[in-house]
């Protein structure tokens, strides 16, 4: 039986969202028990043309959404979205978890080929459902995860790959 869009993207995001949460509360963890200070994790790049974590992190949680808002074609959640703390990322990505799994899988797996319009500062991008999800939100997704990943590696916090697969 083949997959579903909805097994690959809403399933795909939930879990590594979970996963996410789960490296957030190492991080959590090591500023807890060493003198590292959250702020340095926060505003942590890797260039100085770099966005820091945080915007890692929001970016990351809005790639998930924007699931449900340019696949399933539900209204978008507008929240004020500014976290400046390890728990107020925690929160956000617990929220976004929660708009994913109250979607309809049937809303995205009847999207496959229905054209997705996203609208971007420089005009429109159109394509298939499965494109979108597979051309542009994966790849935007995984990037800023391992950005975020990587970020809170290179401030110290104990992480391995199996924390990155959810297998920490």
């Amino acid at each position: 039986m083949p997959l579903s869009l909805y097994e690959i993207s809403a399933i795909f995001f939930i879990s590594s969202l979970t996963n996410l949460s789960n490296i957030l509360a190492k991080a959590q963890a090591h500023v807890a028990s060493t003198s590292l200070e959250e702020s340095t994790l926060i505003t942590s790049c890797l260039v100085s043309d770099m966005r820091d974590f945080a915007f890692q992190i929001q970016r990351l949680c809005d790639m998930a959404k924007c699931l449900t808002v340019y696949v399933a074609q539900t209204e978008p959640v507008r929240k004020e979205d500014n976290p400046t703390t390890l728990a107020e990322m925690q929160e956000r990505i617990a929220k976004t978890i929660a708009v994913l799994q109250a979607l309809d899988p049937e809303s995205v797996n009847d999207k496959e080929d229905k054209e997705v319009v996203m609208k971007i500062p420089s005009g429109e991008r159109r394509a298939s459902g499965t494109s979108y999800v597979l051309m542009f939100l994966m790849p935007n997704f995984y990037f800023h995860y391992c950005m975020a990943y990587a970020l809170l590696r290179k401030e110290g916090v104990p992480l391995g790959k199996g924390d990155y697969l959810g297998r920490g």
